[in-house]
């Protein structure tokens, strides 16, 4: 398995492949554009074939790209919803741009519509963009912690959207431990990573599952509580990720973390237990 982090492109998009090196990360995710607003400065040629340079010289990848917070790809406001699209759309292109290998989405909230006319908007949106933008970059859907009105809480939700995309090609989901066990999927027990997995299978397909996010969980199983905490540090602990991380079936994929950064060495360290683990350590 490849880990790496999530890191900053504040300082340009060829410092944050120098970043992830001197992390010792396998792979990164980044942004492509301020996460908190709806413009996005424009990126010039000379910025992407540095990068994308920089990406070949260190020899690392996957390169992932998260979409930015305020997209809303099923939100019941239609003006709110059209423009949820295009800047996802836009988004979608620059990390087609840079090579990335993913794009990662969160399918939104669907306010007070049903939650099938929500995944229904989530798929038609997807589809839309998917017309839009032509090129290599998987578009994944990412599990939500089912928080509220959010979409895409389990695996039945998400293999529902895909469908309706109807594009296996180019689609696929990035499964995120934290809200995962936020919404109820048990991940400390053997018992608990065999169903996972063998729901993943039957739903969506492993081999539509090329990406994790790696998260501990500060909140209960089931508990909707979507915080992030360090590896072992949270609800989820050392033994489950030991038991998921060594098995089989996902031997082969990328995990990223997207644990609380407060200095290099907070990364450093949850790199380092993740490797312990996959390992087959106890830490």
């Amino acid at each position: 398995m490849r880990f790496g982090v999530h890191v900053s492109i504040g300082k340009g998009l060829p410092e944050a492949v120098r970043t992830a090196k001197a992390l010792g990360c396998d792979a990164f995710q980044i942004f492509i554009g301020n996460p908190r607003g709806w413009k996005k400065r424009a990126l010039s040629d000379q910025e992407v074939a540095a990068f994308r340079q920089e990406v070949q010289t260190t020899g690392l990848g996957p390169v992932v790209v998260h979409l930015s917070y305020l997209p809303n790809p099923a939100a019941e406001d239609e003006a709110l919803y059209e423009k949820s699209i295009l800047a996802i759309a836009e988004e979608y292109q620059r990390a087609v741009a840079i090579g990335a290998a993913y794009f990662v989405v969160h399918p939104g909230k669907s306010g007070g519509q049903d939650r099938e006319s929500a995944m229904t908007k989530v798929a038609r949106g997807v589809r839309e963009i998917l017309k839009m933008v032509k090129g290599s970059t998987l578009f994944l859907l990412e599990n939500q912690a089912g928080a509220g009105t959010e979409v895409g809480g389990n695996l039945v939700q998400l293999a529902q959207i895909l469908d309706e995309i109807n594009h296996p090609d180019r689609t696929g989901i990035c499964f995120d431990t934290c809200h995962a066990f936020a919404a109820g999927y048990e991940l400390r027990t053997a018992e608990g990573s065999n169903r996972l997995l063998t729901e993943v299978d039957t739903t969506v397909g492993l081999a539509r599952m090329p990406l994790l996010h790696l998260n501990d969980a500060i909140g209960e199983c089931g508990s909707r509580l979507d915080r992030h905490t360090h590896i072992g540090q949270g609800r989820i602990g050392v033994e489950g990720f030991r038991r998921l991380l060594t098995e089989p079936r996902i031997a082969g994929l990328t995990g990223i973390l997207e644990t609380p950064q407060v200095t290099p060495e907070d990364d450093l360290r949850n790199l380092a237990v993740l490797r312990q683990l996959a390992a087959g350590g106890t830490r």
